[in-house]
Order: C-alpha cells, then structure tokens, then sequence
C-alpha cells in the first residue's frame, strides 16, 4: 500500500473513532437522557454507562448497580413519592413520571425528571422496568422562572394583580376577624403614555422597573405593593385608617413625584393620581376596593398631577362605581381597539396524530395595547361577551382569518364563535352572509363552539351547525368534557369534531383515571364518525398514548406556540 493511502485511512480513522468518554459526552449532549433498565425489581443497569457517568460524574466503575444504591441518593421525600410510582406499575405497560433532585458524589444536586414503563412482571409486582433519566435544571429553571411571572410582574418586579388580590383577599378577611382596618391606595401614572410616545417603550418599561424599586423601598411587610394592569399601582396598607392613608400619601409624593427618574435622556417625572379606599370599612373583598379606587379616576380629574381622593359610601360615590359607568369605559376600549386594528390573530398548529403533519391552525385573539404590549384577548372577550359587543370580535376574527386564506391557499382554520354571536339574529345573520363570501374558501375553515355554549341552547347550536356545514365548513364542539352534553346532543348538534378538554389530557401517560375517560370519549366518537382533538398536550409520552387511543389530532406547546409569523408549509415535528 501506498505511503498516501496510509496517511489518508490514518486520517480517516483519527476522526471517526472517538474515545468512550467523547463518545458519552456526545451522547448525553444530544439526548440530556440516559436510558436504565431495572430487573428483578432490584438490578439497575445503563444502557450506556458512559453517558450515566457524564450525568452523575462518575466513573463507570463507580455507578450505582442497584435500585437500593439509587434511593440513596434521593432526599426521603422523593424516595417515598419513587417508591409509590413503582407501585403503581401494576400492569405490563403502565408508566410512571416524576421529578426529584439527585445527589451527586461531588456532593451538588441536580433536577432529574425519571420516566419508566413496566415490561414485564408477576401479577401486580413489576420485574422488569425501563426508562430514562434526564437532566431538566435548565427546564427547571425555566418552569420556576413561569411560577415566578404567574405571581409577579416582570417589568416592574413587583407582585402581579393576581397576587395583590390574593393578598388583599387575606387582608380583609383579617380586618373582619380582628375588628381593624386597612387601606388600598392606587396610584397611576397619568403621563406614561406620553413619555413612550416621546421616548418609546423602552425608557417607558425602566421607568416603570424605577417606580416599582421606589415603592418597594418605600414599603415594609407585611404591606403590600404590586403592579396593576397598564399604568396603575396598588399598595394594600395593614391597620391604616384614612387618615394613616392620607399621611402615607403624603409622604409618598416627593419620592414619587418631585424626584427625577434616571434614564439615557436625562431625569424624567412622573406624574400621579391617587385614590384609596379603607378595607373593612367601605371595602370587604379585593374586587370591591379595585372598583371603587378605580372608579375615582372618572371625569375631569384624571390629569391632576397629585390629588389623593378617598372612596366615601355614600350614595352618590355607589353610583359613580356602578357597572354602568365602566361598561362605557370597557365598550369604548373595544371598539378603539377594533378600530385601530389592535386586534390580531396569533396560529397554534394542530396536527396527525398518525403521521404528525401539521393538519390546521387554530386562530386565537390577540391584543395589542396602547403601550405596545401584546396580551391574550381572554379578559377582553369576557367583558365583550358581557357587553354584547362579542359579535364584533368574532367578525373581526373570520376577517382576519379569510385574508390568510386568501393570501394561503393551503391551510387550514379553526375560529372559536361565541355563544353570544349566535342566539343574537342579527349578529349570526351578518356572520353567515360573511363566510357565503368566502365561497370555496370556507371549505377550509372549521369553526369551534365550546361545549357549554351548545349546551345552553342545542336548538340554536344546531341551526348554526347545519347552516355553516352547507356552506362547507366543519364544526367542532370545543372543551368537550367540561360541561354535560351527551353523545346524543352532539348527534343532534351533527358536530364533526370534538376537541377534549385539557384538564383531561395533561399527563395522560402518568395518570390512569384520565386514560380511561378519555378512551370512552374516543370510542363513542368514533362510533358516531366524530374526529377527535386533544388539546393541551405538551409532551411525548401524552402524546404517544393519545395515538394508541385513536385520538386523530392533537394540539400543544409541543407542536407549538401561538404564533403571529407561524412558519406556514413546515410539518410539525
């Protein structure tokens, strides 16, 4: 053999052959999971032993080799939740999840997610076990940075509406036990919008990070501060009486207002209104004390730079805060949005349960507020739904939905309708005169009523059923499940589909009560020919289970997001 030919098979040879330690490395990089088989209920194997070492940082020699070995790791909480998941392998198939934090020998901990499945076993006793052990700390941290924003908000740092209500809610049931009062003062920012207008959004976001720092340093527990929606602040006030309220506020105004807020342009001011209310006074829950505080910004007053105002329960105050007065408000709000073309629609796939190609999107609202931030439209349609203006939305939804028809001709939609749009003449007329527009393109649409929508009046779910069918779209019962329709209503209804609720699907895999309700659900359907969609599913194992129980499709932040810019020909994963 040629010199040339040595040198190119060496060459060859250095690059494709890797040591065991590379090799694992690789592996677990690519996979952050180690495949483990347990038999006898007792011996733990790797099937790659270099890669369990990469993950315990351990030689292979040194790897535990026994489910004993294993639970010595474990903290004695999870321990008994590990010891309690294996117990319930009681059937040749049966899957278990769980999370814990794993001991290393190096003595840190590490978040380990361990998924199993029984192969084989003697009556309810597995004897044999295979599954996986990943590495989740990033996943984990991701999940505890989500708990994190569902209680606080992330702009200002401060806890979050949801959470001052909770603690508001406490605090008045506290003030009824103790005979005590409270105050809840709510502060707004009366000149934010102008400065993101002038200086953008940017320097509009640091000034509201500024102002939540400026009040959280202001403020001890347990008092409470949080970030209303939009420009608004909320401090909850324990054993104050007006006039501890009034002083309070007084104290807050050179701090707030007459102390210049450092951003790239310079020091800025903000300006403030103010309002209160005292809890266990005139107000008793966290809803009663955000109405009344709110319900002080009417009129003229709304852009006086410090004028503190107190709720007084008096009759002519009751008035100003009745529902009427912020019905207008809210109406107003809506349809500024429709008009300004706030509204958009956000495309969550859907895709085969079978092959795993995309099959539809499903159109979900999305607003778009004056300060720029984009939210979820649910409080929106509640209110609207409320209002009767839900109509609006919904026909603002088909024509958004029937311009990407046009402009992409082949996908697939889902609408939600409301139940308001269709017990309301007028409104299911000017909707069906406007899918007859669409023409062949309505062939392409699917439109979704929720289940407790149909079951409020069948007769008129059935009619519009029937009508939008003629004019070739499908029709699905949406969160089928959450309320008490029957098989014989979704008959009468001619639904042709149903999507599953979601409380229903998450953790299928690991929860054996909901894959028996969900199999009955599938098998009914099928005998009445209804396709059958899965919402919410958001990992392999849910997913793989639901395929096995001949649910046809299946949607969730697996196969993707709600997007504005969905990648439109791309198959789903």
């Amino acid at each position: 053999m040629r010199k040339q030919d040595l040198t190119r098979n060496s060459v060859v040879g250095q690059v494709t052959t890797l040591p065991d330690q590379k090799r694992a490395e690789r592996l677990f990089r690519l996979l952050e999971a180690v495949p483990f088989t347990i038999t006898r209920g007792q011996s733990l194997q790797f099937e790659y032993p270099e890669a369990a070492g990469h993950l315990l940082r351990n030689h292979v020699s040194e790897l535990p080799d026994s489910n004993v070995a294993w639970m010595d790791r474990l903290s004695f909480q999870s321990r008994r939740d590990r010891q309690a998941a294996l117990k319930r392998l009681t059937w040749d198939g049966a899957q278990y999840r769980l999370k814990y934090q794993l001991k290393l020998d190096t003595g840190e901990s590490v978040w380990i997610e361990e998924t199993g499945e029984r192969i084989a076993g003697q009556d309810a006793t597995p004897t044999e076990i295979i599954g996986t052990l990943r590495y989740i700390d990033r996943v984990q941290s991701e999940l505890e940075k989500a708990a994190y924003l569902d209680r606080y908000d992330a702009r200002s740092g401060l806890m979050n509406e949801r959470s001052f209500r909770d603690a508001v809610n406490h605090v008045c049931a506290l003030t009824k036990r103790q005979k005590s009062s409270a105050a809840l003062i709510r502060l707004r920012a009366t000149n934010l919008g102008d400065i993101n207008a002038i200086y953008g959004y940017d320097t509009g976001d640091r000034l509201i990070r500024l102002i939540g720092e400026r009040l959280a340093n202001l403020l001890r527990a347990p008092d409470h501060v949080a970030r209303l929606e939009g420009p608004d602040f909320g401090l909850c006030i324990i054993g104050a009486d007006e006039n501890g309220a009034h002083a309070l506020m007084s104290r807050l105004k050179e701090p707030l207002l007459d102390t210049p807020y450092a951003t790239p342009h310079g020091g800025l001011y903000i300006e403030f209104t103010a309002s209160a209310t005292i809890l266990g006074e005139a107000a008793f829950t966290a809803t009663d004390a955000l109405r009344q505080t709110a319900g002080l910004y009417e009129g003229d007053d709304n852009h006086l730079t410090w004028a503190p105002k107190f709720y007084e329960n008096t009759q002519e105050i009751q008035q100003l805060n009745q529902s009427s007065r912020a019905a207008r408000d809210i109406s107003q709000d809506i349809i500024a949005a429709l008009n300004e073309r706030r509204i958009s629609i956000a495309y969550q796939p859907i895709i085969d349960a079978r092959t795993r190609d995309l099959h539809h999107y499903e159109c979900l609202l999305r607003l778009r507020r004056e300060d720029g931030e984009i939210i979820s439209a649910g409080n929106i349609i509640m209110a609207a739904e409320k209002l009767g203006l839900i109509n609006l939305l919904d026909r603002r939804a088909l024509e958004l939905a029937a311009e990407t028809l046009r402009t992409m001709p082949d996908i697939h939609l889902a609408l939600n309708v409301s139940a308001a749009t269709i017990k309301d003449e007028a409104a299911v007329e000017d909707y069906l005169t406007a899918l007859k527009s669409l023409g062949p393109m309505a062939q392409r649409l699917t439109l979704e009523l929720t289940e407790t929508a149909a079951l409020d009046d069948p007769g008129l779910a059935s009619f519009f059923s029937v009508e939008t069918r003629k004019l070739g779209c499908d029709f699905a019962i949406d969160d089928f499940g959450s309320g008490y329709t029957t098989f014989r209503n979704l008959m009468a209804i001619e639904a042709d589909s149903i999507k599953i609720d979601g409380s229903y699907i998450q953790g299928i895999a690991t929860e054996p009560h909901k894959e028996t309700f969900v199999r009955m659900m599938v098998d009914l359907a099928q005998t009445f020919s209804v396709k059958t969609v899965a919402e919410m599913v958001d990992n392999r194992a849910d997913a793989e289970l639901l395929r096995r129980l001949g649910v046809d499709y299946l949607q969730g932040y697996m196969f993707g997001y709600p997007s504005a810019a969905p990648a439109w020909r791309r198959q789903s994963a």
